[in-house]
């Protein structure tokens, strides 16, 4: 038996609105995944970098009730993880291009 864990009144695109925080840092990484496909390793890596740049900016600046998803621990741990894992990628994607261009 399913168990629903929606307040009463509240509607499915409701929820699914209230989680903008993530669908905008999704739809930064799903562009750097096509980026990717597109046979441009290094500046999708970039682009997903940046998308995780935002996470930390939004989960910092954001309450944590307006936040959603991104929040999954305190606020210090998450923002200094999407900040550490967001700048790696975008040095990666950007100083290593140099490197294996011809």
């Amino acid at each position: 038996m399913a168990v629903n864990n929606r307040p009463p009144g509240a509607s499915f695109g409701r929820s699914v609105a209230a989680e903008w925080p993530i669908l905008a840092v999704l739809a930064g990484f799903g562009f750097g995944m096509t980026v990717i496909l597109h046979d441009e390793v290094f500046q999708g890596a970039a682009v997903m970098g940046m998308s995780l740049l935002l996470a930390a900016g939004l989960r910092l600046f954001l309450p944590t009730r307006v936040a959603g998803t991104l929040a999954v621990r305190r606020r210090g741990i998450d923002v200094g993880m999407y900040t550490v894992v967001g700048t790696t990628l975008v040095v990666l994607g950007l100083l290593v291009q140099g490197i294996f261009s011809n």
